[in-house]
């Protein structure tokens, strides 16, 4: 995935979670968070960010704010990604669902049950299966978590997926690492317990949990190689 039209600015603040003030050169812009969770350790006064331009007319920021850099290493933190390098990786073969015959259809968007899941699709040998994903900016000493913030969505996604496997679908949980450098990921269980608590439930019941990291630069991100999930190390 690669971004128009990228420029570097300094992140002066966020008055709230859907826009930013920035210095661009000699002009201060307000420019939309592509990310309303709180990236709090990442948008700290005087960090580089990185700004794509928008030119639609009837947008009121003329900028998108889509990376941050932190310690010399770029972090995306656009939520809308994720779910196209997942989409995009299965389809190509690059993300592969393990103990699984190979891909048939992916289909995006899929409503099940009380839920919108993300990914469903069918198997060679018909079977379906669907997969939520997640995308993580969260990060300390090469240790990614999720989530930032508490998610109640994220909550509900981990109980539908359980029902989804109990009822005979293969379910996979996936989070894409939006940034390298990573050498295992874990859930955030000292900030949300109970999301911890429920995935260990859903890996009892036969649900996969997966994580890719991603090459990012300013202007691209690239999905690139599975890393650790470890439910056990705490963040």
């Amino acid at each position: 995935m690669e971004y128009p039209e990228v420029s570097l600015a300094i992140f002066q603040e966020r008055p709230n979670r859907f826009i930013a003030i920035c210095q661009l050169a000699d002009q201060q812009v307000t420019v939309h968070v592509k990310n309303t969770g709180k990236c709090r350790e990442l948008l700290i006064p005087g960090v580089t960010v990185a700004i794509t331009h928008n030119h639609n007319p009837q947008r009121k920021t003329a900028y998108d704010l889509i990376a941050v850099n932190k310690n010399g290493n770029w972090i995306n933190i656009d939520s809308q990604i994720p779910n196209d390098l997942a989409a995009n990786g299965l389809q190509s073969g690059l993300i592969t669902l393990p103990g699984v015959p190979k891909i048939k259809t992916v289909q995006r968007e899929v409503v099940y049950l009380d839920s919108r899941l993300d990914i469903a699709g069918s198997f060679v040998d018909d079977r379906k299966f669907f997969v939520e994903v997640k995308g993580v900016t969260l990060e300390r000493n090469g240790l990614a978590a999720f989530p930032d913030a508490v998610t109640t969505r994220g909550l509900k996604h981990v109980h539908t997926l359980t029902t989804a496997q109990r009822s005979g679908y293969q379910a996979f949980l996936l989070f894409i690492v939006q940034m390298i450098g990573i050498d295992a990921l874990t859930i955030n269980a000292k900030l949300q317990s109970e999301l911890a608590a429920t995935i260990k439930t859903a890996q009892q019941a036969g649900v996969q949990v997966l994580a890719y990291d991603c090459d990012v630069t300013p202007a691209t991100i690239t999905l690139r190689q599975p890393v650790k999930f470890d439910l056990e190390q705490i963040f």
